[in-house]
């Protein structure tokens, strides 16, 4: 038995590692914005899942997991790769999206 919200702690701490590098890449002010309302989101999942336990026993937390592992992959290919800041974006949502519906189940 596995506890679900580590990927989640998983997301906001690569996010918080890069988010500088992240933020110069962003070439307009829309992908800026996009890019702070997913690090705030990400923060505020990563305060909400400390110190609480969601066991990967269950069938749906178990697939929802297993998304959110596969998207937090993305997210570091994404960050290291730093090419399309729009994509970029797009998988951090991607990852985000997924700790936010795992934190709703605990």
């Amino acid at each position: 038995m596995a506890n679900a919200l580590d990927d989640v702690q998983e997301t906001f701490t690569t996010l918080d590692a890069q988010y500088n590098t992240l933020l110069i890449g962003c070439k307009t002010q829309a992908d800026r914005d996009a890019l702070k309302a997913k690090y705030a989101l990400a923060q505020q999942n990563y305060d909400a899942c400390v110190n609480k336990l969601l066991s990967d026993d269950d069938a749906t937390v178990a697939a929802l997991d297993k998304q959110l592992k596969t998207a937090n992959v993305q997210v570091k290919t994404a960050v290291a790769q730093m090419g399309n800041m729009q994509k970029v974006i797009g998988d951090i949502t991607t990852a985000v999206s997924y700790g936010s519906q795992l934190l709703s189940m605990v």
